[in-house]
């Protein structure tokens, strides 16, 4: 018996993440709709970046009728993450970000995949670390933030 597919699949080519691009503004409002317009810091150096997006929690309406749990979707919450990145000397990009986290700031942050979709949003900044490492480590630093608020991603296509 032959199987009646629900879509036709059309396989693809995976994007990888190499060419990541990722900025920052201290900017109070929106830098890309704001007026006069803000203006955007790339953040160089990134090696890895934490999960972008938020996600909802589920509160269960089970009633007693029922004889299987049932689940409505809660509130979002935003990620905590970590950017790791390479320690350049002069780089006024990483100066501001670690000013910027050493003061506890709110900031916008727009990443950009290779693929060409983007997502922005902003984040509270609550920390600045240089990362441990061995003899033949690069020197790296970390900031560590939470998403504050609602992620816009855009889609390329």
């Amino acid at each position: 018996m032959a199987i009646t597919p629900i879509y036709n699949y059309e396989e693809q080519n995976a994007s990888i993440i190499a060419g990541l691009l990722v900025a920052y503004s201290t900017a109070s409002a929106d830098p890309d709709t704001s007026s006069p317009a803000g203006t955007w810091t790339g953040w160089n150096g990134i090696t890895e970046i934490g999960d972008i997006g938020n996600q909802g929690s589920f509160i269960e309406q089970t009633t007693l009728a029922d004889t299987t749990k049932r689940y409505m979707a809660g509130m979002k919450d935003t990620s905590e993450m970590e950017v790791t990145y390479f320690k350049y000397a002069g780089d006024s990009g990483q100066a501001g970000i670690k000013t910027a986290a050493e003061a506890g700031s709110v900031i916008w942050v727009k990443a950009q995949w290779p693929n060409g979709d983007t997502a922005k949003f902003q984040a509270a900044l609550s920390g600045y670390a240089i990362v441990g490492g061995g003899n033949e480590d690069g020197v790296r630093a970390k900031v560590t933030m939470r998403i504050s608020g609602d992620v816009t991603f855009t889609d390329a296509s």
